[in-house]
């Protein structure tokens, strides 16, 4: 693999705005081919999963489960309607209830009781429709498996078909997925890097895992997790090692700044001025990282003297 040396120099520039000169040291960016250690931030989950869904629109009126249970296919999950309506089978079963009672006294004095007959038929109807209103309402677990842990709560509204109310799944193995860029995931294709998992006290998970992709922008990680030390829902990390690309650009993680979450270099513009430039940064190699986004072939960035450029 070629290696690139890179040049360092010093320069005399000029903040973008500024007219007083402060001497830094730049670093032209070139493409080089590289190793790198791909590191991605992501969550413990259950793998194999499957979303389930509200065949109606609603409130959720009755969780019977609680987060991170094991539930079995055709288990009562969820009961979704709304208020009013169970309100009102209440209310239509105490009609009924009073109305059952007074026909046995009308009975028991040989009175007339077609009217009466006629009532409780009405309520027994009404109750059907509403009861019938209410099961379409009860969500079933479509498998056996574990229940993930950022399932929705009592009192939520929900849509039908569309809002996630839970997700069924396996915890061995467990998955931790995250998002990739097409560029990355042909690397990962076309590579065989080793893929571990770096715990929230840094220790690193005993097994390997494996890499599967979910779509154009979406992968996962799995591990297997016989002990069940791997909880779900813990942070982890996903560092994928031994990444083999080409052409890429490289910036010292020196030159970095980050602002707010996202990360900028000063880049030397044709008039020797420092220009804030915002880059999206992909895996790292060594201590440097890919720029997947922000800087073009030639480009110099400062890496020396970043304190004395300063915005207006």
């Amino acid at each position: 693999m070629k290696k690139l040396f890179l040049i360092i120099f010093a320069a005399t520039i000029f903040f973008t705005g500024c007219e007083q000169a402060v001497e830094v040291k730049t670093e032209k960016i070139s493409p080089t081919d590289a190793v790198l250690t791909i590191v991605h931030d992501g969550k413990i989950s259950l793998s194999r999963e499957l979303m389930v869904y509200s065949n109606v629109s609603g409130t959720v009126l009755e969780k019977y489960f609680k987060d991170g249970d094991d539930v079995t296919e055709g288990q009562k999950l969820f009961k979704i309607g709304n208020r009013d309506t169970e309100t009102e089978i209440l209310r239509t079963k105490a009609a009924l209830g009073e109305a059952m009672t007074k026909l046995t006294k009308e009975l028991a004095q040989k009175n007339p009781v077609g009217e009466l007959q006629a009532e409780i038929s009405e309520l027994q109807e009404r109750v059907k429709v509403l009861e019938e209103e209410s099961a379409a309402g009860i969500i079933h677990s479509p498998i056996t498996g574990k229940s993930g842990v950022n399932n929705i709560h009592l009192a939520e509204n929900v849509t039908a078909n569309e809002t996630v109310l839970a997700t069924v799944g396996s915890d061995n193995p467990v998955a931790v997925r995250f998002e990739i860029s097409s560029a990355e995931k042909n690397f990962l294709t076309t590579g065989t890097p080793k893929i571990s998992l770096k715990l929230s006290d840094g220790t690193i998970y005993p097994r390997a895992g494996k890499i599967n992709f979910i779509n154009d922008t979406t992968a996962e990680a799995t591990f297997d997790n016989p002990a069940e030390t791997l909880i779900l829902g813990n942070a982890v990390q996903i560092e994928l090692d031994g990444v083999k690309i080409s052409n890429a650009l490289l910036v010292p993680e020196n030159a970095i700044q980050q602002r707010d979450g996202e990360n900028f270099v000063f880049a030397v513009d044709s008039n020797k001025k420092a220009v804030l430039k915002k880059i999206l940064l992909g895996g790292k190699a060594g201590n440097q990282f890919v720029v997947n986004d922000g800087l073009a072939p030639g480009d110099s960035v400062v890496v020396e003297g970043l304190t004395n450029l300063r915005e207006d």
